[in-house]
């Protein structure tokens, strides 16, 4: 525990100095007196607080909330199917959503693009599990991931046709999305993730321990009294609304619920009740780095999330597969 708790107050600290500096950098920097008046709302610093309130602050904060989202769905997926290689997107949630923003961007629908997101990631999630529960697979592992694998390939085919059928104006737009961007977040864009985290990280911290008993594989799941159907529609169902939001928010932000699940494991273990706090804690940061990292890199240009997370994650995952092969 002394360890959890060394790491915790470590991530804690680095996330407080990760948002001051975000919130206080950009094209018109902030100093410390500057940015803590404009916090406090005192002193002659109206400028500051627009660009704290107004345009910074719910950046980061939307940030910090999509990438604790992301990794606790990751951690939920690998549980999910048994499978370390499993993301958040598996369940074919993030291309049923690209698929109808997209559609929403080349047509030049009235409907908010967050809204057609989650209802085009909800119907790619019904599609799968209503696939993987056919013909007696009770919602298997393999089932679910060859499903997720189809229903995806599909979103992902149907969505690249709407983009050679769409307006060469909106592409820039669509890649944007298409690979996850926090441009223009405002604060009604934090209340979903802030609700579903809310009511969702104590309950699944509560049944942590069935979680970990799914992990035993099915028969030793099933001695110890798991009903395995409703134990994966559960988590299904969880990492449907942390991922469909958070799609909903910040478009399709690759990588970082792969990679953190990973980092998490190798630092305190695999039991659910410590990993998943932690994954969240760990999401939420990386998300503000990498974020702070795109302003930065290009300024004034904005890299997608992707990019960066991309080049972060690759070697770092060839690294923890490498250490385990010679473990």
């Amino acid at each position: 525990m002394w360890r959890l708790g060394s790491v915790t107050v470590a991530l804690l600290l680095l996330l407080v100095a990760l948002m001051t500096l975000s919130v206080a950098w950009g094209p018109l920097s902030l100093s410390m007196e500057a940015l803590w008046q404009g916090l406090r709302r005192t002193g002659e610093q109206p400028l500051a607080q627009t660009i704290i309130y107004d345009m910074r602050l719910p950046r980061v904060l939307l940030a910090l909330l999509v990438g604790a989202a992301l990794a606790v769905a990751g951690v939920l997926s690998q549980t999910l199917v048994r499978n370390p290689l499993a993301d958040p997107y598996l369940l074919g949630v993030a291309n049923g959503a690209s698929l109808l923003a997209v559609t929403g961007i080349t047509l030049g629908l009235a409907l908010p693009q967050w809204l057609l997101a989650i209802v085009g990631a909800v119907v790619a999630f019904l599609l799968v599990m209503v696939s993987a529960h056919q013909r007696g697979l009770r919602l298997a592992p393999m089932a679910l991931v060859l499903c997720g694998v189809t229903i995806s390939a599909m979103g992902a085919a149907l969505t690249t046709l709407m983009m050679l059928l769409g307006d060469e104006r909106a592409l820039s737009q669509i890649l944007r999305w298409l690979m996850g961007s926090l441009v223009g977040a405002q604060w009604w864009d934090l209340l979903p993730l802030v609700i579903a985290l809310t009511v969702l990280l104590p309950f699944l911290f509560c049944y942590s321990h069935q979680w970990d008993r799914l992990l035993l594989g099915e028969d030793k799941a099933q001695s110890l009294g798991l009903n395995l159907v409703a134990v994966r529609w559960q988590l299904a169902v969880a990492i449907l609304l942390l991922t469909a939001l958070s799609v909903a928010a910040a478009g399709v932000v690759g990588f970082l619920g792969l990679l953190v699940p990973h980092l998490c494991r190798l630092a305190i273990g695999g039991s659910h009740r410590l990993l998943l706090p932690l994954a969240a804690l760990v999401g939420g940061t990386l998300c503000v780095a990498v974020d702070l990292l795109c302003r930065w890199l290009l300024a004034p240009t904005e890299l997608p999330l992707s990019v960066p997370l991309a080049l972060l994650t690759a070697p770092l995952l060839l690294s923890l597969i490498r250490r385990q092969a010679h473990g």
